[in-house]
């Protein structure tokens, strides 16, 4: 019955990975729908431009969770058990059935699965993302900046086939959902989320 196991990681994956943290969180905090303000995007950064940093942490967090959660659970079976829930949430986290299937940009979510696989490679990628993102001054380059690395230090790590097809798979659908960050980014009408003060 181990096929049973795995419907159940994937179809329980998806279904954590749908719930809409920011969507939630920030209708709880100022009764706004998040998809009408900002960027309109359901993730922790454009939480934190609409409702502020606490509650964009507090996305920032649940959508880690959800990612992780899925994956650790899926550990107790095999890794590629956990590589299915892992992605599964990833997808879910994307494609959110309670959101009409319009979701984030899974950046968080998609580095969770990488915690509980390989933590150590993982952890250098988001060190990676945050200095570029600061010395940016955009949080889109340094997450698809970092999810190119998460990559390529899994693939090396692990040297498995399965996880380098997987965060192949997430770091190229994290940089497509960053398509018009860049384009922004190119016109000049990109905002910054690191703005470095003026002495």
């Amino acid at each position: 019955m181990e096929w049973l196991t795995w419907i159940i990681l994937i179809i329980g994956g998806y279904l954590l990975g749908s719930v809409p943290s920011a969507y939630i969180l920030v209708k709880l905090k100022r009764g706004i729908d998040i998809r009408r303000y900002g960027s309109g995007n359901v993730g922790s950064t454009n939480t934190v431009r609409v409702a502020g940093r606490t509650t964009g942490i507090m996305v920032f967090c649940m959508d880690v969770a959800k990612g992780a959660i899925p994956t650790i659970l899926g550990m107790a079976v095999c890794r590629e058990a956990a590589l299915a829930a892992g992605m599964a949430a990833f997808l879910g986290h994307l494609f959110p059935i309670w959101l009409g299937f319009k979701g984030g940009k899974g950046v968080a979510t998609g580095f969770s699965v990488g915690l509980v696989i390989c933590p150590v490679g993982s952890l250098i990628a988001i060190a990676f993302w945050l200095v570029v993102s600061v010395i940016t001054g955009y949080v889109s380059i340094g997450s698809c900046s970092a999810a190119v690395l998460l990559f390529i230090l899994i693939s090396f790590m692990t040297k498995s086939w399965t996880c380098a097809l997987t965060f192949a798979i997430f770091a190229g659908i994290i940089c497509l959902k960053h398509k018009n960050n860049f384009r922004n980014i190119k016109n000049g009408t990109e905002g910054k989320s690191f703005r470095r003060k003026n002495n």
